[in-house]
């Protein structure tokens, strides 16, 4: 079976479900190229689902939409996702991650957060590919985000792709109008992740917080970059790395997307 690739998506603000703006396009585009593949299922790691100390990994057959804002329009909420789930696939990954000393928990109940179901809805609009989620165990370093990808890498050659869903940038205190401006410390930071990424320097990524401009003020805390970390610890040197940028949204949101391999 062929090698999946790994996938970083960048999922914005919950508003990406209904204005897909320049990301919405682009990462029909992947998904489109993706479905060339042959996926059995798709496993997404969401900034959205952090357990305490051990990963958890979805088990539903029919996971719920889950939607895990407020204050949105209506329209949102009444959006949905019917992907089913794989119990087997959830299994395997639970035994691979046992097998290499990590504990790991089903959940039985748990459904999809909008970390994973709306670049879901634009990736696999058909909502025909078996989805699971594996929750990122907290608390976690950077090391550790580059550890965990390493252990998931098993799942790219069984047909199970892994997507990690966090933000390139997210600095709510910072969020605005959605008016084409951003911070001006987006660009700095972004491209200095890019050519880390291009390197594949893991030290430098490990690194970021003390190495990369403006790192705290792209991410006063680390859940929603730690997924980037994760999908590079997944990947190989010299693996290409493709990037999908859609610029920046509400001023503070950087939409970079990132495949490797």
């Amino acid at each position: 079976m062929e090698r999946l690739p790994v996938v970083f998506v960048t999922h914005g603000s919950p508003m990406l479900a209904i204005e897909p703006g320049d990301s919405g396009p682009l990462l029909a585009q992947l998904g489109d190229e993706l479905l060339k593949k042959s996926i059995k299922a798709i496993a997404v790691i969401s900034a959205h689902w952090i357990t305490k100390q051990r990963p958890f990994i979805t088990a539903a057959q029919s996971p719920e939409t889950i939607h895990d804002f407020g204050g949105f329009p209506e329209l949102l909420y009444r959006l949905s996702y019917p992907a089913s789930g794989a119990s087997d696939i959830a299994k395997l990954v639970q035994d691979i991650l046992l097998k290499q000393g990590i504990d790991a928990d089903l959940d039985p109940k748990r459904g999809l957060d909008h970390g994973a179901w709306i670049p879901l809805q634009y990736l696999f609009p058909e909502a025909n590919i078996p989805v699971i989620q594996i929750s990122m165990p907290w608390p976690m370093t950077e090391l550790q985000a580059l550890t965990f990808g390493e252990l998931l890498k098993p799942l790219r050659d069984q047909g199970i792709l892994l997507i990690a869903s966090g933000s390139m940038t997210h600095n709510l205190y910072d969020v605005g109008e959605n008016n084409g401006h951003e911070k001006s410390y987006i660009a700095p930071f972004v491209s200095w992740v890019r050519d880390a990424l291009k390197k594949h320097n893991l030290s430098l990524m490990q690194n970021y917080r003390q190495l990369a401009p403006f790192a705290v003020q792209a991410h006063p805390t680390e859940e929603h970059f730690l997924p980037l970390l994760i999908a590079l610890g997944a990947s190989e040197k010299g693996e290409p790395i493709t990037t999908l940028s859609a610029g920046t949204t509400y001023q503070a949101l950087a939409m970079d997307n990132y495949i490797f391999g």
